[in-house]
């Protein structure tokens, strides 16, 4: 996921609680489930040799365990906003706990690739109801002289947990059965339901009739200023959107499968076809699409935008592949098969801790251009070496990696809320979030297809595109703002 920016922007209905009587253990227990939902998105990633095999399936086919739930992450996303009005944050809150623990237990049920797939998106549906939701409620619980500590602490742990989720799939895996990758989560989720049923105040939405319907209470109970009305959710976008992703990224799928013909070319026509619907009903509906294309007119969101689906793809792909680096290059097995991703982790945690916090000062530009290198330079190192160089090595390698790609994802997110105005600031952050997902099931796609076809040289090819992905990002940095105003000297 991508970093998250400023506490969110709350309605009314979310205002923050005063600071006497916090609720410490909710406020963990938000912190958890979110660092949980994040986690899932790569702790397959570990397993999919083993899932493979156990279910017959080829790699092409069993990577859409981690596509079906970005997607389906990514999904929600647009539809938080109606979801939050409509039936309150602690009712999405608990609905998207209910999802993701029934999407698991399914999971550890499934019988083949494509039950495992079809629970996983389940499982992904209740995620992407999670990360977002619990930063509110977190925002909300925290009041405001707390608020910036409380959810830059849970933003930490939301941006790193995307390297963490290959060593707690190692972790898991050494039991022999893969089913407890998503077992685990049951108990979890039966905790944290537990705890927000208690502590987390319910918040009284909207309702359909119009604004000022409703007042939402604070945090003794009071009623206070009147809730919106409920926004108008863009489903016809978001099904012209999503549909067509995925006829795209069925087309790289079957690409990389013999005896696709005719079937590559027919999917690939939908989903233009359809991305292409979507495209126009962004820029003509009266209503707030589901992706606000009408964004990029905005100066600087472009580049933003394009900088976050590289970080995307780039993030994603790595913390995919290396798990399979470290068992076929390196014979690591169990945890230790993700200790490279670790070592990304490690990377990211120190740059993403800094990144920000300087980019007040500098703006993104000079950071992401700096990180950009960086990363390149690793990435492209280990196109060309990775089949001789020593495990030592390889960590030291994609920790500078880590240090360098951070310092591109955490300024261009915060840039963000100085590019925009307050009134576009929820539909920017949804529009990056997406994006970010989006593109990181792309990578999980080429890099299934370049298995597939590539030959032995697939990792070097897919570390090139990496690579490349990252001279991207180079290149676009120059769009990205300059120092802030109040900074400049």
């Amino acid at each position: 996921m991508p970093p998250a920016g400023p506490a969110p922007r709350l309605g009314p209905a979310g205002q923050p609680a005063a600071r006497s009587g916090v609720p410490v253990g909710a406020l963990a227990a938000l912190g958890l489930a979110a660092l949980v939902a994040v986690l899932d998105g790569t702790v397959v990633s570990v397993a999919l040799s083993t899932l493979a095999t156990d279910l017959d399936a080829p790699l092409t086919t069993v990577v859409w365990a981690t596509i079906g739930y970005l997607l389906a992450a990514a999904t929600m996303l647009p539809l938080l906003g109606w979801l939050t009005a409509r039936f309150g944050g602690r009712m999405v809150f608990l609905g998207g706990l209910a999802l993701f623990g029934l999407g698991s237990a399914l999971s550890a049920l499934a019988w083949s690739a494509g039950a495992l797939i079809a629970f996983r998106a389940l499982q992904g549906l209740g995620g992407g109801l999670l990360e977002p939701t619990a930063l509110m409620l977190a925002a909300r619980l925290a009041g405001q002289d707390r608020v910036g500590r409380v959810i830059g602490t849970i933003s930490m742990i939301i941006n790193v947990a995307p390297a963490l989720g290959p060593f707690v799939g190692g972790l898991l895996l050494a039991t022999g059965h893969w089913q407890w990758i998503f077992l685990v989560n049951i108990p979890l989720c039966l905790g944290l339901l537990a705890i927000a049923l208690v502590f987390i105040p319910a918040d009284r939405p909207a309702r359909p009739g119009g604004a000022g319907a409703a007042s939402a209470p604070d945090s003794a109970g009071a009623a206070s200023a009147p809730v919106d009305a409920v926004p108008a959710a863009d489903v016809r976008g978001l099904a012209l959107l999503t549909s067509g992703y995925v006829a795209v990224l069925l087309t790289l799928t079957r690409a990389g499968q013999s005896g696709a013909g005719p079937l590559v070319a027919l999917a690939a026509v939908v989903g233009v076809a359809l991305l292409a619907g979507y495209t126009r009903h962004a820029l003509t509906t009266p209503t707030t699409p589901a992706f606000d294309l009408r964004l990029l007119r905005r100066p600087g969101f472009g580049a933003c935008l394009a900088v976050m689906s590289g970080v995307g793809l780039i993030m994603y792909s790595q913390v995919t592949v290396l798990p399979i680096v470290g068992a076929t290059r390196h014979g690591l097995h169990g945890a230790s098969e993700g200790l490279l991703v670790c070592a990304l982790g490690l990377g990211l945690f120190v740059s993403m801790s800094w990144g920000g916090r300087i980019s007040d000062r500098t703006g993104p530009r000079p950071l992401v251009r700096a990180g950009a290198v960086v990363t390149a330079a690793g990435l492209v190192t280990f196109a060309f070496t990775h089949d001789r160089l020593p495990l030592a090595a390889a960590f030291a390698l994609f920790v500078a990696v880590g240090l360098g790609f951070g310092f591109t994802a955490s300024p261009t997110f915060s840039s963000v809320y100085r590019i925009l105005p307050p009134a576009d600031q929820p539909q920017g952050t949804t529009a990056l979030f997406m994006s970010v997902q989006l593109s990181a099931s792309l990578g999980i796609t080429v890099l299934g297809l370049l298995q597939a076809r590539a030959g032995g040289d697939w990792l070097t090819w897919l570390f090139g595109l990496l690579a490349a992905a990252a001279l991207a990002i180079l290149a676009l940095s120059r769009l990205l703002p300059g120092p802030p105003v109040d900074a400049a000297p």
